[in-house]
């Protein structure tokens, strides 16, 4: 075993070419939430990067190269030919071969190379509410398909990312005075109202670009920058007097930290201690901020008058999507990295965590950027997405020169 190439990234889907010769794989960049299909030869030479994309495949005598491409429009195939000829022209720019509303995302050319086998999915969910009383999860906002749903601080108004469109909208929490507040190509997660009900805070991605803080009115005004220069960061937290957003690093949390804006200023500052912490959680009363470890096993604690962290709960899964009780007496979080899955909460003052419920064998939606969301009803009823998505695999005929 010997090291081929470095790349700034996460190489994945590596492929030998039917020639042995070459290999493609995909490196993900977390900064920009972009895949690209890099090549390097089988001996460690000419690394270089080809095109915006991932998951590719080579035909079976290698004269065409397959690959899935996330565009504005979707995610879809496209292939390239891998033929070189001195007397008829060649085009080596992909061409797209499928164009949605299925999302496409891995593939098989077939040893005749006349078919290619896909697997694709229609993203839909459906928001579900924990009831205790039955012990079984009942349908919330029926009708929906989203995630990352938030309360207004008065409980009147809701927020929420549609599935699969990822457009943030607002409405009345019995689903009336709907309204759209971003559009596509940018993305929205992660939506929280500021004190006064009035504004939202949200995170924003697009195709290509990188990752973005905004600022919307609860009317639909144009959105403004949260951040300085258009930065990005995640999991916000406003202040109590509405002056302040506690925040994130970033969707990679290299390196993890917690930081706070000042929104007349923009000037940012670290939160002392919080070196290799995430997901900030700021408690109902503003006396706490809760954080998680890197490695998403230990639930942290700061009281803000003291500026300390201390180590608060340590879990041997992972601790997920932590939200504080209305009245800031527990935190809820689920437990979902062991081989019994648990939606949890943890009092404060405790250092032990108690099990609610099982969440063996429910179907949770986690095909976003914000992974599998969690929350609470304004009087603390634990919310999921279920995923109702259509997966299937499709032969699709190829007729290529």
């Amino acid at each position: 075993m010997r090291l081929l190439a470095t790349v700034t990234g996460t190489p994945q889907y590596a492929r030998f070419s039917p020639d042995g010769r070459r290999i493609r794989f995909t490196n993900y960049e977390a900064d920009t939430s972009k895949s690209v299909i890099w090549e390097v030869g089988s001996n460690g030479s000419n690394l270089r990067s080809l095109w915006p994309g991932g998951c590719g495949r080579w035909s079976t005598d290698g004269r065409y190269y397959f690959f899935v491409f996330l565009s504005p429009g979707g995610i879809d195939i496209y292939a390239v030919s891998e033929t070189y000829s001195f007397f008829h022209k060649t085009t080596h720019q992909p061409i797209q071969l499928t164009t949605g509303p299925l999302i496409f995302y891995l593939m098989a050319p077939s040893k005749d190379g006349k078919t290619l086998f896909v697997a694709a999915a229609q993203p839909r969910t459906e928001i579900v509410r924990y009831d205790g009383k039955i012990r079984e999860f009942v349908p919330y906002l029926p009708g929906i398909s989203a995630t990352d749903l938030a309360f207004s601080p008065d409980g009147e108004w809701i927020a929420y990312v549609t599935i699969p469109e990822g457009n943030l909208w607002r409405s009345r929490v019995d689903g009336s005075e709907r309204l759209q507040l971003s559009y596509a190509p940018a993305k929205a997660l992660l939506p929280i109202w500021s004190p006064d009900g009035k504004r939202i805070a949200y995170q924003t991605y697009e195709f290509g670009k990188p990752w973005r803080a905004l600022l919307i009115s609860r009317d639909g005004a144009a959105p403004e920058y949260l951040l300085p220069e258009g930065q990005g960061g995640v999991d916000f937290n406003w202040s109590t007097d509405g002056s302040q957003i506690i925040f994130s690093t970033g969707p990679n949390f290299k390196p993890a930290a917690i930081l706070a804006v000042d929104l007349k200023t923009k000037q940012i500052t670290t939160v002392p201690g919080s070196g290799g912490i995430f997901s900030p959680r700021r408690s109902p009363d503003g006396r706490y901020l809760a954080g998680i470890s890197r490695d998403s096993s230990t639930l942290m604690l700061c009281e803000f008058q003291s500026q300390k962290w201390s180590s608060w709960l340590k879990e041997p899964g992972n601790i997920s999507y932590p939200t504080w009780s209305r009245n800031g007496e527990y935190l809820f979080f689920e437990n979902f990295l062991s081989d019994h899955l648990t939606a949890r909460r943890v009092k404060l003052g405790s250092t032990r965590s108690e099990e609610l419920y099982p969440l063996e064998g429910f179907q949770r939606y986690d095909g976003g950027p914000s992974g599998s969301w969690s929350g609470l009803t304004p009087d603390d009823s634990r919310l999921y997405v279920r995923d109702l998505s259509a997966q299937e695999i499709y032969a699709l005929d190829v007729d290529l020169p």
